[in-house]
């Protein structure tokens, strides 16, 4: 079963892509740094509060939803 961390990073490239961002753009959108992401998105870094509240404010979410969309992936 995967992790919380790899469901969110799951999640996140996700929505990200459904929202129409390149993972340089929504970097950019976020004021986190490309690689950054795809770590994130790779689930090779333990994301911060901090930072998981600028991907949802980014993504028009609210931190309780970005968790509910990681809860739904497999």
């Amino acid at each position: 079963m995967p992790t919380l961390r790899r469901k969110l990073g799951l999640a996140v490239r996700r929505l990200r892509s459904a929202a129409g961002y390149s993972q340089e753009s929504f970097a950019d959108a976020c004021q986190l740094h490309r690689t950054y992401i795809g770590s994130v998105e790779r689930a090779e870094t333990n994301i911060s509060l901090d930072n998981i509240e600028r991907i949802a404010r980014v993504l028009k979410l609210p931190v309780s939803r970005l968790f509910a969309e990681a809860e739904l992936e497999r």
